[in-house]
């Protein structure tokens, strides 16, 4: 694994540096990539405040509330930083790293120490690759393995998933989700089931994602009793993908569908329904308060979701997005849905 900006140097040097009279934040994102790798940084670091964060929770006012409460080192997982500003802000009152995968600038400076890894590996597996040479955290491979398959990084690094799958004595026969949805080869297991229900949980507990990284454990599979809540998503998932069957609306190249779902699914569908139609762009929108949010993915790769998100939004206000190339999100406010659709070239 190549890394793309940073350098491991700078990585050791900002943990080495870490002592008692630090106050540390660790800041991650919302899925289960963010929370796998807070979890794995977590385990050598022990952080004094621990948050998942939406990307755009990464802001000024954030700062601030991080300058008052006395934080001076901010480690950032599974997040890109869009604005100076931010960094700036944080830097007058904090030491700064960043560890990510996601296409960003390089933010490296006195004050911030930044790394990035190559496309195709997700930002748990980079954490554990580095903070593994810390620290012995093989205790978190499993969990590691499954954020591999839940972004779909699973591919680059596919011997080692295939060392932990032998490791626990995991088979890879034919295994089905749910929603009656065949993953082939190495997602074709106990690890999918783990992820799977992981990735339920963190819908379920939207406002509260704290209780689903405290209950995942060390040993293998060990979720706490997160299993319990994901019927309730299951069905919303469900509805979700037969009306998008139905309602779904064609334009060149993919399909467009917005949907006002009770949980946040958004994500999900979109990546249930990529797998199904891989050669096409899934945009998939769900309303929220005062705009929409969009989930869009695409499995052959071959549009740049992440450019293709930030063309689309050029010059509306308070709109945002990015991403991968196969997979990307976005948000516009609800008066600028019809420039969208127009943009896209919509046709029934």
């Amino acid at each position: 694994m190549n890394i793309e900006i940073g350098n491991e140097k700078r990585f050791f040097d900002f943990i080495k540096n870490l002592d008692e009279k630090d106050k540390i934040v660790l800041i991650s994102h919302v899925d289960l990539d963010g929370i796998t790798s807070a979890k794995v940084v977590n385990a050598v670091v022990n952080a004094d405040n621990v948050k998942i964060l939406q990307y755009d929770e990464v802001d000024e006012k954030l700062a601030e509330k991080l300058k008052i409460d006395g934080y001076t080192k901010i480690i950032i997982s599974d997040m890109y930083v869009e604005r100076e500003e931010i960094l700036k802000a944080m830097e007058s009152f904090a030491e700064i790293l960043i560890l990510d995968h996601h296409p960003s600038k390089d933010w490296n400076s006195d004050k911030t120490t930044h790394l990035k890894a190559e496309e195709g590996y997700c930002a748990a597996y980079f954490c554990y690759s580095l903070f593994n040479k810390v620290q012995n955290i093989e205790k978190l491979d499993w969990l590691v393995a499954s954020a591999c398959i839940a972004d779909f990084c699973n591919v680059k690094n596919r011997e080692w998933i295939k060392a932990i799958f032998e490791k626990y004595g995991i088979q890879t026969g034919g295994y089905m989700n749910k929603l009656g949805f065949a993953y082939d080869d190495i997602s074709k297991s106990e690890i999918y089931r783990v992820q799977w229900d992981l990735g339920l949980a963190i819908i379920f507990f939207r406002d509260n994602l704290k209780r689903v990284f405290e209950s995942i454990g060390e040993s293998f599979g060990d979720i706490g009793d997160l299993k319990e809540h994901s019927s309730k998503i299951e069905k919303e998932v469900e509805r979700a993908m037969d009306e998008f069957e139905e309602k779904r609306i064609e334009f060149e190249g993919g399909y467009f569908f917005v949907f006002n779902p009770r949980f946040n699914v958004g994500g999900l569908v979109s990546t249930m329904i990529s797998t199904k139609y891989p050669d096409k762009t899934i945009m998939i929108l769900s309303e929220k308060e005062n705009g929409y949010s969009i989930s869009a993915r695409r499995q052959d790769g071959n549009v740049d979701l992440g450019l293709f998100l930030k063309q689309l939004l050029q010059g509306l206000e308070n709109a945002r997005g990015g991403g991968h190339r196969q997979a990307a999100g976005a948000y516009f406010m609800k008066k600028d849905l019809p420039e969208i659709t127009k943009r896209i070239g919509l046709q029934r």
